[in-house]
């Protein structure tokens, strides 16, 4: 029968108010080893489920995949990858050629753990200092292929993606996350345990152990989905398997205070693009399934359709066939009923006892590339004949609304954002501005800040921090100081322990010219309450550079880089203040650091060109000035160190089309003004050569050689 609990029989609905102990009451993790002597059966089978092989580490037993990979090349950053193994443990490196097919440029990660039960795929997260990053290649199963990591051919994220609270959260049990770190774990379980479906289990262990069986006919110690409503059941496998396109904790909340039996729109809005209704998201399956005709159509029942209809959490699929799942289709749609139903004989030969259901009203869909996923938007699929000329259309038999099929959401509607769950009124405003603020900064759209900004300007309260917070980030965005400093306040005296929000509060101040004193007690402030944020820690280092305080500076660089040796930027900070300090063989070392992180970080690679050039390197210094503007074209700076190399080189042609280009990004870049002067003066082009020195000294009163090259025409 449909829903059905593991005895065959339907359970008891509870009235909701009344939560599971578990939930109500203070109730500790107890990992899933404890739940093994009492429920053994349902402990051995989900050992085989997905969820349970969610995130485990790489190691002979659990490897499945090919080495070495074949390599693989990202055209449009020139940068070349292979997966290869070295006894016992498993790496990806990274690498650049030139034209003689040397290395130029060579990093490798070590592939600690996998990420994805290997259904569709296998991706691979690297750690360092419990910080856990993805890997840019992943092995698809179904393809039995390595290509690069979803997302990767889009926007090559190389070593730098760290696995956020969210992606962690869906992979796996409940880690000890380090506070306001942002990525980082203390420690992390591996796969999705018991608990995130059935709660805290402490207290039902407790009291199983003291007393067997339960005093009434349900067990109140603990969470049975079994026993809660379609809403909440439903909750349980949307708090992963449920996406938009923005997700928001809610006020006070993080990614992972939700627990079964409550409900969980409480702890995340959920917005999604208009016009993308028909889009199919990877991990979306339950919105898909409300939009089915099997859905809709039972709601009025005892135990309507449900997640658990199918899919049984205490046991493995992967390998049952399809039979597994074509068995739960014949339990409501009889074989004779549905014949008889059919018009034709060629539809009544199609739908025999032996026919495989979800593989016409399920289809596969391509969700990333080289994998594939079933659709669970059941229905029945219709092609519009050829002749109409038209492209085949998928449509369910009859019309409903989409609204009825999420039980009374919000409806569609012309804007850029759309709710997934109901809003209160007086909150509908906070959540959504922040969505349009977090859309807009993911995607570089000031339209969005600007929605998202109005919004919150006229819904905002004080209670609400993080709207605030995000209102005066995207002020910043839009380089308005003056409007973004009063929210960031508020946000900061709404709670003072948040370190993000000192930060950027901290930032704003620099902008606006603020006291330093009180830059520096919101950076100290910030670095108190979590000394591991290395980027709060490169921006006090380089307020304090800009305070003359070059000594302190280096120390925060190198705490910064204690923390997170693969902050490409904090080696660079470190290399440009030891230049300063004139310590030069350091500054040498965390500058070609810098630039190994990142081969294309073209103002390390430019310094890295001054700081050889300055000890008569050369040719070194060539290679690096060049790869410089190489790596960023569009860079005034880059530009103009390599213009002044030619310069002084007597390059003059090469030095000119240089420093052209850098003063037309930068029409106010002095330095660059006065060398192409120069230039032009060398060149005997005095004309071109005046009018440049004119507007050098124009930005520049002062500046020594424009005034002499005017004074030698």
């Amino acid at each position: 029968m449909l829903g059905c609990g593991s005895d065959g029989e339907t359970p008891q609905a509870i009235d909701e108010s009344s939560l599971f102990r578990n939930v109500s009451e203070q109730a500790e993790f107890v990992g899933d080893a404890a739940c093994f002597d009492c429920h053994e059966d349902e402990y051995r089978g989900y050992l085989d489920h997905g969820m349970a092989n969610s995130l485990y580490p790489l190691s002979p037993e659990s490897a499945v995949e090919t080495f070495p990979s074949p390599v693989i090349h990202d055209g449009r950053g020139d940068l070349y990858y292979r997966a290869y193994r070295e006894g016992d443990r498993y790496f990806q490196e990274e690498f650049r050629l030139d034209d003689q097919g040397n290395r130029t440029h060579h990093l490798v990660r070590e592939m600690v753990l996998v990420m994805g039960s290997g259904t569709a795929a296998r991706t691979y997260l690297a750690r360092q200092n419990n910080r856990y990053y993805e890997l840019p290649l992943t092995w698809y199963t179904q393809e039995e292929r390595w290509a690069f990591s979803p997302g990767y051919e889009v926007a090559n994220k190389r070593f730098d993606r760290i696995i956020p609270d969210r992606c962690m959260n869906c992979h796996n049990n409940y880690p000890e996350p380090v506070p306001f770190a942002g990525g980082v774990y203390l420690e992390v379980p591996h796969g999705i345990g018991c608990e995130r479906c059935h709660g805290p289990g402490s207290i039902h262990v407790d009291e199983r152990l003291s007393f067997p069986e339960p005093a009434d006919s349900i067990d109140r110690t603990i969470v049975n989905p079994a026993h809660l409503s379609l809403e909440r059941r439903l909750d349980i496998c949307q708090q992963c398997h449920l996406n938009a396109t923005v997700s928001i904790l809610r006020e006070g909340r993080t990614a992972y205070d939700y627990r079964p039996a409550q409900p969980l729109q409480e702890y995340m809005a959920l917005f999604a693009a208009a016009g993308q209704d028909d889009e199919i998201e990877v991990i979306s399956h339950a919105d898909r399934m409300r939009q089915s005709p099997c859905f809709i159509q039972t709601q009025s029942w005892e135990r309507p359709m449900d997640c658990l209809t199918c899919h049984n959490p205490h046991e493995g699929f992967r390998d049952a066939g399809p039979a597994y799942f074509d068995d739960t289709c014949r339990s409501c749609h009889a074989v004779n009923e549905l014949q008889a139903s059919m018009p034709d004989l060629e539809l009544r030969e199609e739908h025999t006892a032996t026919s495989n259901c979800f593989s016409c009203h399920m289809p596969k869909y391509e969700g990333t590339p080289h994998a594939s996923f079933t659709d669970h938007f059941i229905r029945v699929v219709r092609q519009i004949p050829a002749s109409t000329g038209s492209e085949p259309l998928e449509a369910a038999p009859g019309e409903f609304d989409r609204q009825a099929s999420r039980g009374g959401n919000v409806a569609r509607e012309a804007a850029l954002l759309e709710a997934y769950f109901d809003e209160d009124d007086e909150e509908e405003d906070v959540y959504r501005g922040m969505a349009y603020i977090i859309y807009g900064r993911q995607r570089n759209d000031s339209t969005s800040l600007r929605q998202g900004i109005a919004l919150l300007s006229r819904s905002a309260r004080d209670e609400h921090g993080e709207a605030l917070f995000l209102l005066g980030l995207a002020h910043l965005d839009l380089g308005e100081v003056t409007q973004a400093i009063p929210p960031l306040e508020r946000s900061v005296l709404r709670d003072a322990g948040i370190p993000e929000r000192l930060n950027a509060l901290a930032q704003a101040y620099e902008a606006d010219r603020r006291s330093p004193e009180s830059i520096e007690r919101l950076y100290r402030r910030a670095l108190d309450i979590q000394p591991i944020l290395s980027r709060v820690r490169i921006n006090y280092g380089r307020f304090l550079e800009a305070q003359g305080r070059i000594g302190e500076a280096i120390a925060q660089y190198r705490t910064a880089i204690e923390a997170d040796a693969w902050l490409e930027t904090a080696h660079y900070n470190l290399g440009t203040a030891l230049i300063r300090q004139g310590q030069f063989e350091a500054a040498e070392q965390s500058l070609r650091e810098a630039s190994q992180l990142n081969p294309d970080y073209g103002d390390a690679l430019s310094n890295l060109g001054l700081l050889l050039a300055g000890q008569n390197r050369e040719e070194e210094a060539r290679t690096f000035f060049e790869r410089a503007v190489e790596a960023e074209p569009d860079n005034p700076i880059t530009l103009g160190n390599l213009g002044a190399f030619y310069l002084n080189h007597d390059e003059l042609e090469e030095a000119v089309r240089m420093l052209t280009r850098a003063v037309e990004l930068a029409p106010g870049y002095v330095d660059g003004l006065a060398n192409l002067a120069l230039a032009y003066f060398r060149l005997e082009d005095y004309q071109r050569a005046r009018s440049y020195a004119n507007r050098a000294l124009q930005r520049d009163p002062g500046n020594a050689l424009a005034g002499e090259i005017l004074g030698a025409i």
